[in-house]
C-alpha cells in the first residue's frame, strides 16, 4: 500500500504533539527526516490481547496524531490508541 493511502486509512488518535512527546509509552525516532513516536513494548501488549503473531510488528504515531500499525488488527489499534489516552476521531 502506498504511503499516502496508508496515511489516509490510519486512525486519527486525537493526541497532540505535546502528548506524543510527553508519553512514557512512546519512543521518538526520526525516519527519513520524519519524526515518529513508536509504541514501546508493542509485542507485550499484543500478546496480552492474544494477537496471533505480534513478533516483529511495529506501531507508531506520526506528529499529526495518526496511528500507523500495519499487521495489527483494527480492534487492537483502537485499544493501543486508548491506552495512550487518545480518542479515535
Amino acid at each position: 500500500m502506498a504511503d499516502d493511502q496508508q496515511s489516509a486509512s490510519a486512525p486519527q488518535s486525537g493526541l497532540s504533539p505535546e502528548q506524543l512527546e510527553g508519553s512514557q509509552h512512546l519512543e521518538k525516532r526520526s525516519v527519513g527526516g520524519e519524526a515518529r513516536y513508536y509504541v514501546k513494548d508493542l509485542e507485550k501488549h499484543l500478546r496480552a490481547w492474544n494477537h496471533p503473531n505480534p513478533d516483529g510488528l511495529v506501531a507508531y504515531f506520526s506528529p499529526d496524531g495518526r496511528f500507523h500499525a500495519q499487521g495489527v488488527e483494527r480492534e487492537h489499534q483502537l485499544a493501543l490508541i486508548g491506552m495512550m489516552g487518545g480518542v479515535v476521531a
